[in-house]
């Protein structure tokens, strides 16, 4: 049942590196107003905004993408090993912008936009879920020694 755990988180936590990194590859290659983010600025505002929206989606979008890249390397550098401290250290770096995306989520909505704090809920979850599944795979088991595998 460990393997079973441990490779259920190690798939989940590759899986939310590969978010971010997608994630940060669509933020920083925005050549228009995201369809979700144009109703929270007025029509009559937009041209006088498009350069810090710009500045701001390359900003978010280069620190997604490696926050991801970063994730998948400590995935299969580390967490392979079956510390369940870098499980946590991991999910709490993913959940601090997932978190900010929600809060930011709802205040778009307030404008209009159509977001929702849901789909970021849904990502926490996804992190929650392979925390919790990788300290399960650790409980009773000492720490691997470091060239193992699993």
């Amino acid at each position: 049942m460990k393997p079973i755990l441990r490779w259920t988180s190690l798939a989940l936590f590759a899986l939310l590196g590969a978010f971010f990194v997608w994630f940060g590859w669509v933020y920083a290659t925005v050549e228009d107003f995201l369809w979700f983010h144009s109703p929270a600025v007025p029509e009559a505002a937009r041209n006088d905004v498009r350069p810090i929206y710009f500045a701001l989606m390359n900003l978010i979008g280069g620190s997604s993408a490696g926050l991801g890249l970063l994730g998948l390397w400590v995935t299969a550098a580390f967490l392979r090993r079956g510390d369940p401290k870098t499980a946590l250290g991991l999910a709490v770096a993913y959940a601090l912008p997932l978190v900010m995306a929600a809060v930011t989520a709802e205040e778009l909505a307030k404008t209009g936009a159509p977001t929702s704090w849901h789909i970021m809920g849904a990502i926490l979850a996804a992190a929650a879920i392979a925390v919790l599944t990788h300290v399960g795979s650790c409980l009773g088991a000492s720490t691997a020694p470091a060239g193992s595998n699993v």
